[in-house]
């Protein structure tokens, strides 16, 4: 008699199937019948932390610039779902902000969500500034019986959390992986959710510094004036 099937899978990918309001995940090109060499994660990532860069400097919105990155990070690493939360002013609650492939149902039931101890992965994250696994949505504690229906009825089983913390402490948000069978994380899985966020968080930083030279540049303001161009 064999043995059954481990439930959480590190490293086996997922096909999710065409139901309405489930996440629908980019899936990998054949690699039969291609000459062109794909990108290592180290290159893939150098790549889409200078085109965040480019993005920015070019005018982008910070919405525009998260969502680039998410798909990004989704056509590299299928079957993810990436998803960047943004803190609100308070330091009480996260609001999506990125997500291409997250349903927009789903988006628009967690705007906004509260932090906490068992606030799921992103909510628990950012509360604790520390990075979150939760392997199987299903079972665990730390995710809310009240939202735990939520998640699993649009295709997500497992999610993964980094908090994106300032240098002087703050979270700005978190930088979240979803997927649609249990799963844990491999090393390589840890170094590119950690990566990602990284680069998320030179995203919002270099917003907020934009923002807040351009209050300064305002009319009404006379602080570093000198650095403003009228």
């Amino acid at each position: 008699m064999s043995s059954p099937e481990p439930r959480l899978k590190p490293d086996h990918e997922i096909q999710l199937g065409d139901a309405a309001g489930v996440a629908q995940l980019p899936r990998p090109e054949s690699k039969q019948g291609r000459n062109t060499t794909i990108p290592s994660q180290a290159e893939s990532l150098l790549a889409a932390e200078k085109r965040t860069l480019e993005m920015m400097a070019n005018g982008a919105s910070l919405s525009e610039v998260l969502n680039d990155l998410c798909a990004s990070i989704d056509a590299h690493a299928p079957p993810v779902a990436s998803m960047v939360c943004l803190m609100d002013p308070d330091g009480k609650e996260l609001v999506p902000g990125a997500g291409p492939h997250i349903p927009a149902a789903l988006t628009a039931a967690i705007t906004p969500w509260p932090i906490g101890p068992n606030r799921g992965s992103c909510g628990t994250a950012a509360f604790t500034k520390q990075r979150v696994i939760i392997p199987d949505i299903s079972d665990d504690p730390r995710w809310p019986d009240g939202a735990r229906d939520l998640a699993l009825n649009h295709g997500f089983c497992a999610a993964w959390s980094e908090p994106l913390i300032s240098k002087d402490g703050e979270v700005l948000g978190t930088f979240c992986f979803s997927y649609a069978e249990p799963r844990i994380p491999n090393s390589r899985d840890l170094e590119l959710i950690q990566a990602a966020g990284h680069i998320a968080l030179i995203a919002i930083e270099l917003e907020r510094s934009h923002r807040a030279l351009k209050s300064a540049c305002e009319p009404s303001s006379t602080r570093f004036l000198g650095l403003c161009v009228l």
